[in-house]
């Protein structure tokens, strides 16, 4: 991942949160889910658990670019819960593309 993508794949995750009210565990699920499956996430889950660690060790804030319901301290909480989720459904499916 170039230097500096990793913010817009957490942007990604930010906008995908903007009508989800508790960022809980059964959102992080749901997320993790559609991530794997590439539901909505195409990326893949490889692309998004590498932008979530780059963002746990970002230091400046992560819900500056877009407008959400959340404030920074909840959606760090909530990559913490989505990287939690993200490594229990591991082995990841590998795509071909």
């Amino acid at each position: 991942m170039p230097r500096d993508d990793w913010k817009g794949v957490v942007n990604q995750i930010l906008y995908g949160l903007i009508f989800t009210a508790e960022l809980d565990d059964v959102a992080a699920a749901r997320m993790a889910e559609a991530m794997v499956e590439r539901r909505s996430f195409g990326a893949g889950p490889r692309v998004y658990a590498a932008a979530i660690a780059r963002a746990r060790r970002h230091r400046g804030p992560l819900t500056d670019e877009l407008p959400t319901p959340h404030d920074e301290e909840r959606f760090r909480e909530f990559l913490e819960l989505l990287a939690v989720q993200l490594e229990a459904r591991r082995p990841w499916r590998r795509t071909t593309s």
